[in-house]
């Protein structure tokens, strides 16, 4: 799959960056160096602050590093438009995605972004969105 010029890092790839998982060090390696411009969205931030938040005050520092490296992308009134659009779609067909995917989902896909995540079933569905899958070895 050809990878677009920005890749929107979804929560999951960069929660493992934080933690020095192997496989999201080499994917964002891998990103920089065929000259991707990494970003998220302003979604992502809030759920990383989210969950740094419940393990103490230092941790939202690398959340608040991560959100000056990267550039972040912010939900504008079109896209959030866009995006209960799409929702209403997802829900007339029967799908269930987190609201939060679809936000994250809907700014990516209107900045042009295609998304790198774990979580390609929920991602997939967006329409118009390119998704790359994000695999990590469990063991």
């Amino acid at each position: 799959m050809e990878v677009a010029r920005r890749v929107v890092l979804d929560s999951d790839v960069l929660i493992d960056f934080l933690r020095g998982v192997d496989e999201s060090i080499k994917l964002i390696e891998d990103l920089r160096g065929k000259g991707v411009t990494l970003a998220t969205t302003s979604i992502n931030i809030f759920e990383l602050a989210w969950g740094a938040s419940k393990l103490g005050a230092g941790k939202l520092g690398h959340v608040r590093r991560l959100a000056k490296i990267l550039e972040v992308l912010s939900l504008s009134s079109d896209e959030a438009i866009k995006a209960g659009e799409e929702m209403g779609y997802l829900e007339l067909l029967g799908l269930r995605v987190d609201l939060r995917d679809v936000l994250i989902g809907v700014i990516a896909r209107e900045h042009g972004a295609m998304v790198a995540t774990g979580n390609v079933k929920h991602f997939s569905r967006i329409r118009g969105l390119k998704v790359l899958e994000y695999r990590r070895v469990r063991v």
